[in-house]
């Protein structure tokens, strides 16, 4: 019996890396996307600093080096370099798997296919691990491979799924360490990648001390499995951000306030809520006040999912769009395990008024809408097919490229990390240029003859030419990608505005505004 049922899993697990790779982009888009990819691929050629582009005749001295600055980087304090914005862990997996597969392109396609489709066997095993039947071991691993935002970030090139596969491994570790101090140290180990992944995953550390504390030996075991990664991730912040604690984000402690809580938590309950059906909140519910009484699994679930969620309450973008749950998806698989944990305890309690067998459809009710809303939801929002979107950066990019000169200086901001990886052009930062720069820029162009352009996305270009409706004249588009020049002398026209006077605010709102 065992036999046919490993064989259905395996087969399971092809068919879902083929909608995986089938679906995975390769893109080096946005921000996030070019800047992972552009680390990697700095990483495979040996280096840690990118050298800053400069446009033709200009000069490092005349402006600041954020002016030069592509996404996905910051600059060195000298103002020579350029260091990549996030963290190591994923570059240095995309850099090691490119030089088996022989692109970073490639590379930053299957790192996600493969991760993804290794949680599963590990999402089982730790659903076994913390004492759930066979049963809802697969149901628990199925509604987390079905969930819209498990399959958005297995198919986009983004920190996320990877750092929820070792997130799920590290606990996984911990929760086994108690029968062997050795499942400590790898789960220390698995935790030292997820933090070099992404750092907030740190956030994972009381359940992991909770867990292994419960093992003899079980805490020094988790240190000495963490602390070579670690360290090695020290040193890599000492040096690239001055400060072994610091990261390329900076300070980002502005960005959480208070007043995104309630928000936010009506954005996770919404959310959840139609991923997951609103039976399934019912046993969370459940869950959560089993964990209330400490009762096991629960309390370690909860310390394994709570932090993650309390953490981004308070962020400010959490709640702007429901993809943005990717900053809880490493929390995901504790959410599901919990609520799953919690429907024989459900059953249980509602065969106290029913027949035992109707109590236990109702767990057969909450799987099948829990799976069926997922899948709705795949489809209305378009998860699989939202990657196509991004093959526009690679191809607008070549667009620009094509029909520019090759010396000529070139504005962009969300095309500015895409430049970078498909081509060797310099690419200056619209969006970070203050007119003074901007008059300097144009002024040094039309001294040496070198035409200026504008590469921008149509609503990027919207917003330019309306707050610059002189400066810029249209030269084409290709699909949503618009290449506008700068029109002779367009640097007086930036100087007019400098110096014309500012315009005066009625210090009364006039009647009907």
């Amino acid at each position: 019996m065992r036999r046919p049922l490993a064989v259905g899993g395996l087969a399971a697990l092809a068919f879902y890396g083929w909608v995986l790779a089938r679906h995975a982009q390769e893109v080096a888009s946005g921000a996030d996307n070019s800047g992972y990819m552009n680390a990697a691929r700095l990483f495979l050629a040996g280096k840690l600093r990118e050298e800053l582009r400069l446009p033709p005749g200009v000069t490092p001295e005349q402006f600041r080096p954020w002016v030069f600055t592509p996404l996905g980087f910051i600059p060195t304090p000298d103002g020579q370099q350029l260091v990549p914005l996030y963290p190591p862990g994923l570059s240095l997996a995309q850099a090691a798997a490119a030089s088996l597969v022989g692109s970073v392109e490639q590379a930053s396609r299957w790192v996600n296919v493969v991760f993804g489709v290794l949680l599963l066997p590990l999402m089982y095993r730790t659903a076994r691990v913390v004492g759930l039947s066979r049963g809802y071991a697969l149901g628990a691993t199925v509604l987390l491979a079905l969930d819209p935002v498990t399959l958005r970030f297995f198919t986009w090139n983004m920190s996320d799924g990877p750092a929820t596969f070792w997130v799920t491994a590290a606990m996984c570790f911990a929760l086994k360490s108690r029968g062997r101090t050795s499942y400590a140290t790898l789960a220390g180990f698995a935790f030292s990648v997820a933090t070099a992944i992404r750092p907030t995953n740190f956030l994972l550390l009381p359940a992991l001390l909770f867990a292994c504390f419960r093992a003899r030996q079980g805490l020094p075991a988790f240190a000495i499995g963490a602390s070579p990664v670690l360290l090695l991730l020290f040193a890599y912040n000492q040096l690239q951000y001055g400060a072994f604690w610091r990261t390329g984000y900076g300070a980002v402690a502005q960005e959480f306030k208070a007043r995104y809580l309630l928000p936010t938590l009506w954005h996770y309950l919404l959310w959840l809520g139609r991923f997951f059906s609103p039976l399934a909140l019912l046993a969370l519910a459940v869950h959560l006040r089993a964990a209330a009484k400490r009762f096991q699994p629960h309390l370690v679930l909860a310390l394994w999912w709570m932090p993650f969620f309390a953490f981004y309450a308070f962020y400010k973008y959490t709640n702007d769009a429901w993809w943005y749950l990717r900053f809880v998806l490493p929390a995901l698989p504790a959410l599901i395990l919990g609520a799953c944990a919690a429907v024989p305890d459900l059953t249980r309690s509602l065969a106290r008024w029913w027949q035992p067998k109707w109590a236990r459809a109702v767990a057969w009710l909450v799987a099948a809408m829990a799976g069926a809303a997922s899948l709705w939801w795949v489809s209305r929002l378009r998860v699989l097919e939202l990657t196509r979107d991004e093959l526009m950066y690679r191809q607008g990019v070549q667009w620009v490229d094509k029909h520019t000169p090759e010396r000529s200086m070139i504005f962009a901001s969300q095309l500015s990390g895409s430049f970078y990886f498909y081509t060797p052009r310099a690419v200056l930062r619209y969006d970070l240029t203050t007119p003074q720069e901007l008059m300097g820029l144009l002024g040094l162009a039309e001294q040496k003859g070198i035409p200026a352009y504008l590469a921008l996305f149509d609503f990027e270009a919207r917003v330019f030419t309306r707050r610059n409706p002189n400066l810029t004249e249209p030269k084409g588009s290709w699909g949503r990608i618009v290449l506008l020049q700068f029109v002779p002398k367009a640097s007086q026209e930036v100087g007019k505005v400098l110096a014309s006077p500012p315009v005066r605010r009625p210090s009364v709102i006039p009647d009907g505004k």
